[in-house]
């Protein structure tokens, strides 16, 4: 019985038989066609080697180790610096000494200018009068004054008085001992407060040619009079005692603001 295969197969088998020498040139036009530079088919990109775990993990350890080392490195060299200047202020290896004379310091007080410490301001009652002497002091005749005057007092330390031998300085500059003079009242700056005083009682029967007249005999002898009461009011109100309070709290923070660490201040008294 003979076999009949389909023109199709016959072709198949045929084209299969050949080898690729044999491929015609209708064949060949089949074939996927290379572009130059490019292979036929598409080329999967390639990847960098991943690193290992192994490997990752010594790198992280050598990375610890390192900062590890730099730290080290930084702390010991603080330690090292606070180490020496421990021992250097302990034992006191620098054998240089400062000598500071007391005057620039006195100059610098005086340049200062701070004098005036307290201030007070007093109210005193004044009764003045004034009459005829002799004969005359028999007539019902006088002028007389009763004065509610009000003022200010100022005390502090009369720094003119100050000299080097009132200063002492230690032979390493650290320590000092100021000596104040005694407090005072600056008498030619007490001031009266001429708006606030008032005239209380005035009688003046006087005439002009025997009495004062009555501004002179406010500007002469009651303003005068005044000032001591006012003066007299502040010494019993214990003035003295707050200027050698104020004046030693500002002059020891003055001297430690010239660098001083261990500072004394004395104040005169007022008997010496």
């Amino acid at each position: 019985m003979q076999n009949r295969l389909s023109p199709a197969f016959n072709s198949r088998r045929t084209m299969n038989d050949r080898t690729d020498n044999q491929i015609s040139a209708a064949d060949h036009d089949m074939l996927p066609i290379e572009a130059e530079g490019q292979p036929a088919y598409p080329v999967m990109p390639a990847y960098p080697p991943q690193p290992s775990l192994a490997r990752t993990f010594l790198r992280g350890i050598g990375w610890i180790i390192l900062s590890a080392m730099i730290l080290s490195a930084i702390v010991l060299s603080f330690g090292w610096w606070t180490l020496n200047n421990a021992a250097r202020d302990i034992l006191n290896l620098d054998t240089e000494t400062t000598i500071i004379s007391g005057a620039p310091v006195i100059e610098s007080i005086k340049r200062v200018n701070k004098q005036i410490f307290v201030e007070h301001y007093n109210v005193v009652d004044i009764d003045y009068s004034q009459a005829p002497e002799g004969w005359l002091s028999v007539l019902p005749i006088e002028q007389s004054f009763v004065v509610l005057l009000r003022g200010r007092v100022p005390a502090g330390f009369d720094l003119s008085q100050i000299s080097e031998d009132d200063l002492w300085i230690s032979s390493d500059g650290t320590k000092v001992q100021l000596l104040l003079p005694p407090p005072t009242i600056f008498r030619e700056n007490v001031n009266v407060d001429f708006e606030q005083s008032r005239i209380l009682i005035q009688r003046d029967t006087c005439p002009n040619f025997l009495c004062e007249e009555t501004v002179q005999a406010y500007k002469n002898e009651i303003i005068p009079q005044g000032r001591d009461l006012l003066i007299q009011a502040s010494l019993k109100n214990g003035i003295f005692t707050q200027v050698t309070e104020s004046g030693t709290l500002y002059y020891e923070n003055f001297l430690r603001s010239l660098g001083f660490e261990e500072v004394r201040v004395l104040v005169k008294d007022s008997n010496e």
